[in-house]
């Protein structure tokens, strides 16, 4: 199993991105959820971008982080890079659309 970890990082136009690596799953989830939260509660973004390319296992409860994620930031959430399992997922899922993603995988 691989070590999950999420960081928020603010940026200057307002927004809010979080990296995050390894394997998010239910052990994990609340990870995310807190590092969502607080940049969400501690920044108030228009809009929160998440990067998952180095995420290298996704299951259903990591998409229920993203899809309640997205209603928090009022549908400002904006995956910019995925691995090739998460985009799967979200392609499977039919989610990939809602989070600002094509069918290609592009990261």
């Amino acid at each position: 199993m691989t070590q999950f970890t999420a960081q928020a990082t603010p940026a200057p136009d307002g927004t809010v991105t979080v990296t995050a690596s390894g394997e998010l799953d239910m052990t994990s989830a609340p990870q995310l959820i807190n590092v969502l939260r607080d940049a969400i509660h501690r920044h108030g973004p228009s809009r929160v971008d998440l990067d998952l390319t180095g995420v290298t296992f996704m299951d259903s409860t990591g998409l229920q982080v993203l899809v309640a994620a997205n209603t928090d930031v009022g549908g400002g959430l904006r995956i910019t890079g995925t691995s090739p399992a998460v985009h799967r997922l979200l392609q499977l899922t039919g989610v990939l659309e809602e989070f600002g993603l094509s069918a290609e995988r592009s990261s």
